[in-house]
């Protein structure tokens, strides 16, 4: 009886061991694909900035867009995006671009948005380049305060 008590419990001391280092070894997080995350076609972002429904937000950095970025946007590069949003007025949609080719930076923007539990932001398909291209409204140096 003393013999199946003790092997019993080595057992279930066995079995609590695994059971904590199933809990205590890091599980690797599950991030958002930056090709899946979300974008918004120029036109419907123009048009959600005009009704004052979203804000263009330059990721690149503050130097690229003194030499120019869309009339109207906010300056936060993407290393400083999450501790910066109380810059972004609140309740908008928050279009990131950068001049990307498939828009790859703005779109990790918005995977790091959204891993900060910021759903509302997408990515502007084309970006920078595809904005010049149409001859849409540019600025450059930092936007007035």
């Amino acid at each position: 009886m003393r013999r199946l008590t003790m092997i019993v419990i080595a057992m279930l001391a066995a079995g609590m061991a695994d059971a904590q280092t199933r809990v205590l070894t890091p599980q690797p997080v599950q991030v958002g694909s930056w090709e899946n995350a979300r974008r918004i076609p120029r036109e419907a972002a123009i048009r959600q900035v005009d009704a004052g429904k979203a804000v263009f937000v330059d990721i690149r950095s503050f130097e690229t867009y003194s030499k120019g970025h869309i009339k109207g946007a906010i300056s936060i590069p993407r290393s400083q995006l999450i501790h910066r949003l109380r810059e972004i007025p609140p309740g908008r949609l928050i279009v990131t671009y950068c001049a990307c080719v498939r828009e790859h930076t703005a779109a990790l923007a918005v995977v790091d948005l959204a891993a900060h539990g910021v759903n509302n932001a997408a990515a502007l398909t084309g970006g920078w380049n595809e904005w010049t291209a149409a001859r849409l409204p540019t600025a450059t140096g930092p936007k007035p305060k």
